[in-house]
């Protein structure tokens, strides 16, 4: 579980941890440089290969960005720091730790994106640096996926949108959400569980809603 100090990181991690022995990575082990994260892999590789992966990075307002409402609110330090949280640090994470992943069963890399990220699906605007940051880790899964499909056919590489969590991310903005699209982190984690374990090896590389649907790019 990397980024697992998170409200659904912690929540996946008691999922889990019904079925599964489960190793964590957060903020309090790592700074998530590529130096970091390869000792890391040194350190979980001598665990044996691993059957699920998730990586639940990302921020969408902390001490640096906060959600931009319009063309007069970009700025170039936070739009960096938006890709660099919400994409980059992901993609690192794939690179070192996609390895790991079982090859003789089926097993599951998924990376927590974003409804608003989709393409497709804005039709609101704002939020420049989210939902940008959210469409390239997409990207970023998407190509990975590609890839790893030659080397590890029984691995699945996938992006998963939550639904809006109650935690630190979405509290700025609860009083704009319907009580009933507004989840607990528990109620998150199970339904991101079972969309994991319904996965076949023809859907990697897609982006999946929290019950199971898919979302366009």
């Amino acid at each position: 579980m990397i980024g697992s100090n998170g409200a659904i990181g912690a929540a996946m991690v008691k999922e889990l941890s019904k079925t599964k022995t489960v190793e964590t990575l957060s903020q309090t082990d790592t700074d998530y440089s590529s130096a970091s994260l390869s000792a890391h892999f040194k350190r979980l590789n001598k665990l044996g290969h691993f059957e699920v992966i998730i990586c639940c990075i990302g921020t969408l307002h902390d001490d640096v960005v906060r959600p931009e409402k319009n063309l007069k609110d970009i700025d170039a330090e936070r739009l960096a720091h938006y890709f660099r949280v919400n994409s980059i640090l992901p993609m690192l994470c794939i690179q070192k730790f996609v390895p790991l992943l079982s090859r003789d069963t089926p097993s599951v890399f998924a990376c927590l994106s974003a409804m608003v990220g989709s393409i497709n699906d804005n039709e609101l605007g704002g939020w420049y640096g989210y939902r940008s940051s959210k469409a390239a880790l997409n990207m970023l899964i998407k190509t990975s996926a590609i890839e790893v499909s030659r080397s590890n056919p029984n691995a699945n590489i996938i992006a998963i949108h939550p639904g809006t969590t109650m935690g630190s991310l979405s509290a700025p903005f609860a009083n704009n959400i319907k009580l009933e699209k507004y989840y607990t982190p528990e109620q998150s984690a199970a339904r991101i569980s079972k969309v994991m374990q319904s996965m076949s090896r023809q859907q990697s590389g897609q982006f999946f809603n929290w019950d199971g649907s898919n979302i366009p790019y």
